[in-house]
């Protein structure tokens, strides 16, 4: 081949530089191989790291839902199990030396037994990650029942302090706490709190187990605002409640016999302060880590066995002198749902507040002016309601104080209904509410007629029973003309076809009484009057009719 032919120069060219292609390809092949093993070698030790953490932390375990149910019914379940007879295994032992008259044996038997499960947790911690987890628990479960017996539920205590046994019993939940807090582990936080509230509980005097219990609560709170916590905070709190109602209703130290002795009020004070710090979660801002419906539900539940609570203690210990409870929870929950109006980044919360708040007057007018008298201030208190969820711009405070409205015009009608004060300050009530709702609806975020509906319904047959309860028989006829002529010059005046509905109806109820009663029971002055009346009203109505027909057919032509 002639190596000046440019067409050889040109091959040679190409093939180098093929050549050099090559080359790059093969290294950036080489390059990327390398790169992915040490990515899936860094992300496998990762891995590793990740799971010794959280064997040697304890902390949450959660249960694949892919493995096989025989597998976890092996692995879980009878890692359950066997801790379950374990632990009633050493208690029969304890039990069997104790009854023997051994009381030392059996110390050493429980203390020799708690540090073997303590051991086991220790040993498993790698290669059995939830065994460990499980004998963690059911150790300090041992540990405390251990130390219970020492003075409780034993009839030859081997401890006879009771202060120095509840120390204990305290510092082994407190350890267990410090461990908890320390690994992030709800579950031993979980038992840790509900072992201190069967502290508080199992203790004989009344200012230990409310100081005990309102401690934990504090620590409940902290755990949910700092590690976001939310199953320990429902889960003790419906302890905290369950058990407070128990030693309520055991508790022969909560009778009263000196209504002025201040001894046998601090149950309301502590059932207080421990309701006031679960109140506190309407605080916490929303955050991913919980429910979005979580605060409202603590509320709730709180409030509900706040409820239970203090009913129990009303009805069992303090059946005549409760007004004294009834007023401070009325001021605490409406200053802390203004409060909470201020700085709670939950609208709901200062509406349920207040509604409580309301509650609690509205006990407390009835325990000190009782039925029927108490009827008028709870009506006026009803507008009083309404004025404060203008302010607060709720919907719920208006729907609730329209119900409470109705049933307690219910509850007066069918208890009394003979006060004209009260049976007249219900359609009045009844009428500026409507008209207060139907000027702001937009405020209170109302998109329906709904409520204002129900005012009006109310207006109308209340104003009718207040007429004929207060005037004599002779003037109720002319009344209800009144008032249905009322209606219609308001329907025109304000554009509204309801208070034209309203006087129609007036005027069927005025017809039906003057034919069936009137006509036989009034002087024949009087049914001229009331027929000339009649007709004089009927008549105007209907030209108004007739004008508004008229008018309406001309436009339609034009």
């Amino acid at each position: 081949m002639n190596s000046n032919d440019p067409k050889n120069n040109d091959l040679n060219e190409i093939l180098s530089r093929l050549d050099s292609i090559e080359q790059r390809i093969s290294l950036l092949e080489l390059s990327t191989l390398e790169s992915s093993k040490g990515q899936s070698a860094k992300k496998q030790m990762t891995d590793e790291e990740d799971a010794e953490e959280d064997e040697s932390g304890f902390s949450d375990l959660k249960i694949s839902i892919s493995v096989p149910f025989e597998s976890k019914l092996g692995e879980y379940g009878l890692a359950w199990l066997g801790n379950i007879v374990l632990f009633f295994a050493i208690v029969f032992l304890w039990q069997y030396f104790n009854d023997a008259g051994k009381p030392v044996i059996s110390m050493v038997v429980g203390i020799v037994s708690v540090a073997g499960v303590f051991v086991l947790s220790h040993y498993f911690r790698k290669s059995f990650s939830y065994m460990s987890f499980i004998f963690n628990l059911f150790g300090f479960i041992i540990l405390y029942y251990i130390i219970l017996r020492l003075h409780y539920y034993n009839a030859e205590p081997l401890l006879t302090n009771q202060v120095l046994a509840s120390m204990l019993l305290l510092i082994v939940v407190g350890i267990q706490l410090f461990i908890a807090f320390k690994k992030q582990s709800q579950a031993l936080a979980a038992q840790a709190f509900a072992l201190a509230i069967i502290t508080a509980f199992i203790s004989d005097h009344t200012h230990s187990f409310f100081l005990i219990a309102i401690v934990t609560t504090g620590l409940v709170l902290y755990s949910f605002w700092k590690y976001n916590w939310w199953r320990v905070l429902i889960f003790i709190l419906c302890i905290t409640y369950f058990t407070s109602l128990i030693w309520l209703l055991k508790n022969p130290l909560s009778l009263v016999t000196n209504p002025s002795d201040l001894t046998y009020h601090y149950s309301f004070i502590y059932f207080s302060i421990i309701t006031g710090i679960y109140s506190l979660v309407a605080f916490r801002k929303q955050d991913e880590a919980y429910p979005q419906n979580l605060i409202l539900s603590t509320l709730l539940l709180a409030g509900i066995a706040y409820s239970a609570l203090l009913l129990a203690l009303v009805f069992i210990h303090f059946p005549t002198v409760y007004v004294p409870f009834f007023i401070a929870i009325s001021f605490y929950c409406i200053a802390y749902s203004v409060i909470l109006k201020l700085y709670s980044p939950w609208k709901y919360s200062p509406a349920l507040y207040a509604l409580f708040g309301f509650v609690a007057i509205s006990v407390s007018i009835f325990g000190v002016y009782h039925f029927p008298d108490a009827f008028l201030l709870l009506i006026c208190q009803s507008f009083l309601v309404l004025a404060l969820a203008l302010w607060y711009r709720s919907y719920i405070i208006t729907l609730m104080n329209t119900f409470l409205l109705v049933s307690l015009v219910i509850l007066y009608y069918n208890l009394s209904g003979t006060l004209q004060t009260v049976n007249f300050a219900i359609p009045v009530i009844a009428f500026l509410s409507a008209r207060i709702i139907n000027w702001q609806k937009e405020r209170l975020h109302i998109k329906s007629d709904f409520i204002r509906n129900i005012y009006l319904f109310t207006l109308f047959f209340t104003l009718l029973y207040a007429t004929y309860k207060g005037l004599p028989g002779r003037y109720i006829t002319v009344s209800w003309l009144l008032i249905a002529g009322i209606y219609f010059a308001f329907s025109i005046f304000i554009k509204s076809i309801k208070y034209r509905w309203m006087a129609m109806g007036n005027l069927l109820v005025a017809a039906i009484y003057l034919f069936l009663i009137d006509l036989a029971n009034i002087e024949l002055i009087y049914r001229i009057l009331i027929f000339l009346a009649f007709a004089i009203t009927s008549i105007l109505i209907s030209t108004y009719y007739v004008k508004k027909l008229k008018g309406k057919g001309s436009e339609s032509e034009e």
